[in-house]
């Protein structure tokens, strides 16, 4: 603790012709714990003043020369009166002379004869006001910093509802301009109820000392901006309020909605808005005793658009389709009949090339069959993608209700059964459900022994795609890709067997067959001397659902010798709708044990952000639809970005999908997301090819 001698004392500057004077002023300050510096006259002074600034000046106004009032202006000039407080020592007791001192910046002065005892209690009160004064300032230049700096508008109103002072955030654009609302009151500045829902709150917080939150829109050349106010209490009769633009939050909060609800790419409903919509038709219809029409349309040929034009042009053409049946889909073209508005058609994309059109309250049959055949020749219809003509068809199925289901799923898988039909009957036709398709069954059934010799045969290979950390070009992972060297139809991807595996149930035991191969893969490269990154493998909720799960995937990683950090399982989205606390619970048992957890293509298909906080995900893979030409589709890098800003805020990894083009990867990395995969990298490889790819990586010379 430092001791009265340790402590610096505060030093004064005497500044005085009189050398007596100067010597009783000396005496008077050094015992009161003073140090003291003199100056005879006011040039010495200001020379000293330059060498060293003293804690004080003790300033004689009548002096040879230069006089006391011009060396206190000379000395305001440089220093404020908090940094270098002046008393001026004067003879003169006339008014004007007092006047004068302060005038030049004098922070106190004294008559002579000078009262000696008090003189030490003056000086030390004078260099007390001045830090107080300093501190004070330095507060306000805080605080007037910190308001500069935050990007918040600032508002004082007065209990009554008058705005006393308000201040700009820093960039603020919006329809708020807070200095010409000065002296207005609040009911005058915000629209309709917003001014007393206000005053409201403020009174709240005057009243209770507590803080108060409103949120209020205001209408914006032809948009609306949305704000968000906190009000504070500062004193009994006025309130602090802060308000922020919020306009972009509630925008990518509506992103959010859309991606739960719609389909990003063609602006429809996607499967989740579908099937909720077609409950509550379903109850309508099963009131009104009437008939409903679900139609499944599948697109003819659209493979192959994308594999001779590029994903890019698939897209376009889906939005091409979307727009056109719109177009052809109105209902006063449909139906004719007083309150036909209150039952217009309901489509929807359900992924890929499907969609669905729900016609409710039918009288017959013959409205859906009409619908169908005019939806197929609009389809027909040549479309202009990329300077290009293409012409597709379109495979329709129709089921109806009650004749071929009573609830959504029935309908659906009836409809999708009509749809299959169609496509063996040629394509581009319309087909009614019936119990006759027995043609359609048995096709399916041979499948399914197909897949089960498949199995036993070993027909059955694992590709692997790596993904890219672009930030450190590494690879930061491993797909593990199911592909079918069938005996008679060569390499098959998924989508030639996944369907009738998953409708079979011979997913588990596929999947089973994937989930051990890819973990001893692992294990044989490890025994290889590399460090694989860690694979990704395909999970499906039928395999979810078996009661030797957990079993079956700790059994995996111990055969393969390896650690439970190196596999990861993607899951779809329609698993993140499995409400079974078991099965959750079984992903937690899994998630404690080291393996982790991604969302498969997200945002097509059920996109439900709900159920993503009370699963273990650790990663979210943006699906190939939105990443295709991001840099050109702005609703798309909108979607996009609010995806990467939703993993961050859940604290989840993101990894981009399909990523083909360089445009693409220098947008991801631009929105946050470093981690890639896509033809732009590496196309699946066998085992072989990526073990090669494993060694160069852990090379001398580069990075693990």
């Amino acid at each position: 603790m430092p001791t009265a001698e340790s402590t610096p004392r505060p030093v004064v500057l005497i500044v005085d012709d009189d050398f007596t004077g100067r010597l009783l002023e000396r005496e008077t300050l050094e015992q009161s714990g003073f140090a003291v510096d003199e100056a005879p006259d006011g040039e010495t002074a200001l020379d000293m003043l330059d060498a060293a600034a003293p804690d004080l000046v003790l300033l004689d106004v009548d002096m040879p020369g230069v006089d006391g009032f011009e060396v206190c202006r000379q000395i305001r000039a440089r220093w404020s009166p908090c940094e270098m407080p002046v008393i001026m020592v004067t003879g003169m007791d006339d008014l004007a002379s007092i006047n004068h001192a302060y005038e030049v910046g004098a922070n106190d002065f004294m008559s002579k004869p000078i009262n000696w005892p008090i003189l030490g209690h003056r000086t030390r009160y004078v260099l007390r006001a001045a830090e107080g004064a300093r501190i004070q300032k330095e507060l306000e230049e805080k605080q007037a910093a910190i308001v500069r700096a935050i990007p918040d508008m600032l508002f004082t109103v007065r209990r009554d509802g008058l705005i006393l002072d308000a201040k700009a955030g820093v960039g603020a654009n919006g329809a708020i301009e807070p200095g010409l609302f000065i002296g207005r009151t609040v009911a005058d500045v915000l629209p309709g109820g917003r001014g007393a829902e206000f005053m409201d709150a403020l009174r709240r917080a005057l009243d209770g000392g507590m803080l108060q939150s409103l949120v209020f829109t205001v209408p914006s050349d032809g948009r609306d901006r949305h704000y968000e106010a906190r009000i504070a209490r500062s004193g009994n009769d006025k309130g602090v309020t802060v308000v922020r633009d919020i306009t972009r939050e509630k925008l990518n909060e509506e992103k959010i909605r859309r991606l739960a609800y719609y389909d990003p790419l063609t602006g429809m409903p996607n499967r989740q808005h579908f099937l909720e919509r077609l409950a509550q038709e379903l109850e309508r219809t099963a009131r009104d005793q009437r008939q409903l029409a679900l139609l499944f349309l599948d697109l003819d040929g659209f493979k192959r658009i994308n594999d001779t034009l590029g994903h890019g042009a698939g897209d376009a053409l889906l939005r091409q389709v979307a727009t056109r049946l719109k177009e052809k889909l109105r209902i006063s073209d449909i139906v004719s009949r007083p309150g036909a508005e209150s039952s217009a058609p309901h489509l929807a994309r359900l992924g890929g090339d499907e969609f669905v059109i729900v016609l409710p309250s039918l009288d017959d049959a013959h409205a859906a069959t009409a619908i169908a055949q005019r939806v197929r020749c609009a389809l027909t219809q040549p479309f202009a993608i990329d300077e290009a003509e293409v012409s597709i068809g379109t495979s329709i199925g129709i089921a109806l209700y009650p004749a071929d289901g009573r609830d959504a799923a029935t309908l659906l898988k009836h409809a999708d059964t009509a749809m299959y039909h169609a496509k063996e009957k040629g394509r581009n036709n319309w087909q009614l459900y019936s119990q006759a398709l027995t043609d359609q069954a048995m096709h399916r059934l041979n499948m399914e022994n197909e897949i089960r010799k498949g199995l036993e045969r070993d027909e059955f290979r694992l590709v692997y795609q790596p993904v890219i950390d672009t930030d450190r070009d590494t690879i930061a992972g491993l797909e593990a890709l199911l592909r079918w060297q069938h005996p008679r139809r060569g390499l098959l991807e998924p989508s030639a067997f996944i369907p009738v595996a998953e409708e079979s149930g011979l997913i588990v035991p596929l999947g089973r067959w994937v989930l051990h191969t890819a973990c001893a893969q692992a294990g044989a490269w490890l025994r290889a001397g590399l460090q694989p990154a860690r694979i990704a493998v395909n999970l499906s909720a039928r395999q979810l659902r078996t009661p030797d799960f957990v079993a079956d995937v700790t059994a995996a990683i111990a055969a393969g010798g390896i650690n439970a950090q190196l596999l990861e399982l993607e899951l779809t989205e329609s698993l993140l709708m499995d409400s079974d606390p078991a099965r959750i619970d079984d992903l937690h048992r899994l998630k404690e044990a080291g393996v982790h957890f991604a969302v498969d293509d997200f945002g097509i298909g059920y996109s439900s952000l709900a159920h993503l906080t009370r699963l273990p995900i650790g990663t979210l893979k943006i699906d190939r639809s939105f990443v295709h030409g991001v840099q050109h589709n702005a609703d798309d890098a909108g979607i996009t970005t609010a995806i990467v800003a939703l993993a961050r805020n859940l604290g989840l990894d993101v990894i981009a999908e399909g990523v083909e083009a360089e445009a693409e990867r220098d947008f991801l990395r631009q929105a946050g997301c470093s981690k890639m995969q896509g033809f732009l990298f590496a196309a699946p490889q066998p085992a072989a090819q990526i073990g090669q790819l494993l060694g160069r990586a852990a090379a001398p010379g580069r990075a693990a």
